[in-house]
């Protein structure tokens, strides 16, 4: 009997555990039990995020516009923050600011305004400059392939 109860406590602790925004998923049970956060299969190895945020809502993260000209045509996503790749803990992700991200998903630092299509939509300083994490189309440029070389230069 008394094993029969730790088993099922054991089980209950497990169903309450949440996974982090940006965590791998295969359904969205793996991301939350009571359905408050979604897996996005769309993603490399799934992705839990929330669907549908408004500005400074997500438990974590920051609330990042996608496709937002026309406006119509815009989705909102929790997407996990970030300082640099290390962080996103997954192979085929990428920390970078979101206004750095082309239409076809790669990596440029100097995209033109009109051609971004994402954004953080957040009111809280903190989240509405970060970086978000993010698979990019692969053979991409990296961004910290571009700026974080490692070479002193020779001095």
């Amino acid at each position: 009997m008394g094993r029969v109860t730790i088993l099922l406590l054991a089980g209950f602790a497990m169903a309450g555990c949440k996974e982090h925004i940006g965590d791998s998923c295969g359904t969205s049970t793996d991301c939350s039990v009571s359905g408050e956060r979604q897996c996005d299969l769309a993603q490399p190895g799934g992705y839990c995020t929330v669907f549908s945020c408004d500005a400074d809502t997500c438990p974590e993260g920051a609330c990042v516009e996608w496709r937002f000209m026309p406006s119509r045509t815009a989705e909102t996503w929790c997407m996990k923050t970030c300082s640099s790749t290390g962080q996103c803990d997954r192979l085929e992700y990428a920390c970078v600011f979101p206004n750095n991200i082309t239409m076809t998903g790669e990596f440029d630092p100097d995209l033109p305004a009109d051609e971004r299509v994402a954004r953080i939509i957040d009111l809280d300083a903190f989240r509405a400059e970060a970086k978000i994490c993010v698979a990019l189309t692969p053979g991409s440029a990296q961004p910290e392939a571009l700026t974080e070389t490692g070479f002193d230069g020779g001095l």
